[in-house]
């Protein structure tokens, strides 16, 4: 009675949308034999004919189909139903739906475990009408090894990662392991192998420069400019701002000489390197300092501590990146430090002082880049009397002075010329 109940609920549901375009198909875990009896008697109004063992199996179909043209859904029933092992056949106006007979298995994928995705049915088509596209089986993934001939694998990976995944792009020691189908391995072999080629080297020169002549107000940034603009006819480049600009029509030694001759400006480091563009270019005139890193207590109950060292000095470290058009971007990281006496906190370990500047700055190859930005204060007390006479008779006297730190730069492709 009950399964007579569910029967009727469903073609009561169906007959409600007979004729009408498009068509709503709604089954959720409905037996095979329900599905076929509501679909051919309300749906398609065909005469039938269901063999015994089809009444007794337990295979269900869960079907949600919003909107179809009513055309297509006898291909699409008896797809469904060919799909479930069951066949259908006509003879003299009568459908006879039965078991169909054991198909040789796939070696692929066995019978038993396809699912819709996985059959083809040419019979099977879109659900909107102006369309027909054919169900493609899942691609097969593929696997390959790119072994880089100029740039490091790291480099590789990073730059295909910006158009695939990182699950498709990985790097494994020296080499890129790719993974994807094999239209998109191969594309991605095509694009590492034009990105592999060799890296330009850049030579760049760092010094940094102490300003004392802003008295006035001035910035220290522009003492130079001045300078630098009268003595040798220097001339803005591509970078104006009022804490970093760039000079053309002059070069970095030139800028150096020039500044050593004028006793406003001292110089604190004057460093070079050369290495390849993309990588990071260290230039430090130091020492490294020990410090404590983190304290506790060992087996025995003694107190211990971890000494980790941290480096101090002039330390400059810049990753220029050669770009089209003649021009470099540079990421820039420049600090004077050191350590004194710690008077509060962690006893037994100095304190760091540093003034850093970070930034990134895109100039023309060969300008030289001035970034300012970092001033600071000494103060110095003094007192004078006569050895003699008592100390209230002398004299005290205060004096404060300002500076400016300035970063002079400059990279240029070496043998650009």
């Amino acid at each position: 009675m009950n399964k007579k109940i569910a029967l009727g609920a469903v073609l009561m549901a169906l007959v409600g949308v007979v004729g009408a375009k498009p068509v709503t198909l709604d089954f959720n875990g409905v037996p095979v034999a329900t599905f076929a009896q509501a679909t051919f008697k309300a749906l398609l109004r065909r005469d039938y004919v269901m063999a015994p063992e089809l009444l007794v199996g337990d295979k269900k179909v869960s079907i949600s189909i919003s909107s179809m043209d009513d055309s297509q859904v006898p291909a699409f029933v008896e797809g469904v139903l060919e799909q479930q092992g069951i066949s259908v056949s006509e003879k003299a106006g009568v459908y006879y739906l039965a078991m169909a007979k054991p198909a040789k298995e796939s070696p692929e994928l066995p019978q038993e475990r396809r699912t819709v995705a996985d059959m083809e049915l040419p019979r099977l088509q879109s659900v909107r009408a102006e369309r027909d596209l054919p169900m493609k089986p899942a691609s097969e993934t593929h696997t390959a090894v790119y072994k880089p001939a100029n740039r490091g694998g790291d480099f590789l990976s990073s730059v295909l990662q910006a158009i695939y995944s990182s699950k498709a792009v990985t790097s494994a020691g020296p080499n890129v392991v790719l993974t994807g189908t094999a239209s998109e391995v191969e594309k991605m072999m095509t694009l590492l192998t034009s990105v592999d080629t060799l890296p330009k080297l850049v030579d760049v020169s760092a010094s940094w420069v102490e300003v004392t002549d802003i008295s006035n107000g001035n910035r220290g940034i522009s003492v130079i400019a001045n300078v630098l603009g009268t003595r040798l006819g220097a001339q803005l480049g591509s970078v104006t701002s009022s804490s970093a600009i760039s000079l053309r029509n002059t070069n970095f030694q030139l800028v150096i000489d020039a500044l050593n001759t004028d006793n406003r400006f001292k110089q604190i480091s004057n460093s070079r390197v050369v290495g390849d563009d993309y990588e990071k270019l260290v230039l430090i005139v130091g020492d490294e300092t020990p410090t404590v890193g983190s304290t506790g207590r060992d087996n025995s109950g003694n107190s211990v501590q971890n000494i980790v060292y941290r480096p101090s000095g002039v330390i400059v470290d810049v990753t220029p990146k050669v770009l089209g058009n003649g021009r470099i971007r540079l990421l820039v990281d420049g600090q004077i430090s050191n350590f004194k006496e710690t008077v509060t906190g962690v006893t037994n370990s100095p304190t760091l002082i540093k003034r850093q500047v970070k930034t990134t700055v895109t100039i023309a190859d060969g300008e030289v880049l001035l970034i300012g930005g970092l001033n600071g204060s000494q103060k110095s007390e003094s007192a004078t009397r006569w050895p003699f006479l008592p100390a209230s008779w002398g004299s005290k006297s205060n004096s404060a002075s300002n500076s400016d730190l300035v970063l002079v730069l400059s990279a240029k492709v070496a043998n650009a010329d």
